[in-house]
């Protein structure tokens, strides 16, 4: 999934917005593993653009719950 548009002060509540709901993501750039579901993201300030990839999931965890999550993240 990309999101445009995500100024970098935008980009920085999200990071605390994550580690309040235990995501450990820092940076703007990693990998991380949450609740069994593998998670790659970018960010790229210049462009303002996000990327994030899950990689890997529980097999019973459907990718729409996981894209709806992430977006409710970003709102």
């Amino acid at each position: 999934m990309t999101f445009d548009g995500l100024t970098p002060d935008r980009y920085a509540q999200l990071l605390l917005k994550a580690a309040a709901q235990g995501l450990p993501i820092t940076g703007d750039s990693g990998s991380t593993t949450y609740q069994g579901i593998d998670v790659t993201w970018g960010y790229d300030p210049a462009a303002q653009t996000l990327t994030i990839e899950c990689t890997n999931k529980p097999f019973f965890v459907p990718c729409s719950m996981i894209e709806q999550k992430i977006r409710a993240t970003l709102a």
